[in-house]
């Protein structure tokens, strides 16, 4: 896993061992973030975190602060070491790690984020996308910013993904070989 652009250009992130951390490919980001146009200034808040990959990217490519949020220890060290691999490289993004549960919303609700991205664990994706879009919270702290969800590459994912109620405001879109909802938070 390393930076594909910016100031951070190749350098190589450490991924957690085991089957928890599974990183949005390389090409799938790139495109992701190609697709986005410039993110010089942006807020980025990165929710199931895993290696920190996602928020370092924006980093690396201009944004002006990245928050990292993942429940997992091991990981969050992980992505603590990473900041600082990246800030070794003349990043002067303000990065910070939160570890808490993603649903414990009161924990970063005071961040003002112009994009949000979400990788969770495929198997809870659609459950967790259905309580944090429906949750009064989420909506009200976040409402304007571009939610970026990834979708499980799993049968019936994006039919699962099409059913639920915060689809409404957004759309699926294939980039890089990789599924994404994409739409704006709507206030309550």
């Amino acid at each position: 896993m390393r930076i594909i652009a910016g100031k951070a250009r190749n350098l190589d992130l450490t991924v957690p061992e085991g089957i928890a951390v599974r990183p949005t490919s390389g090409r799938g980001r790139k495109a992701l973030l190609d697709s986005l146009g410039d993110l010089t200034g942006l807020r980025v808040l990165d929710l199931f975190s895993g290696s920190g990959a996602f928020a370092l990217e924006c980093a690396s490519r201009g944004a002006a602060r990245a928050v990292m949020v993942e429940l997992a220890p091991r990981h969050a060290e992980t992505i603590r070491q990473n900041c600082e691999r990246v800030r070794k490289t003349g990043v002067e993004t303000e990065l910070a790690v939160l570890q808490c549960d993603v649903l414990a919303v009161e924990r970063y609700a005071g961040e003002r984020p112009d994009l949000i991205f979400a990788d969770p664990p495929y198997a809870e994706s659609a459950r967790l996308f259905r309580e944090l879009t429906s949750s009064e919270l989420f909506r009200r702290s976040f409402a304007g910013a571009l939610l970026v969800w990834e979708i499980p590459d799993t049968p019936g994912a994006r039919g699962e993904f099409m059913q639920c109620e915060g689809c409404g405001e957004g759309m699926l879109r294939s980039l890089g070989g990789v599924w994404f909802f994409m739409g704006k938070v709507c206030v309550p």
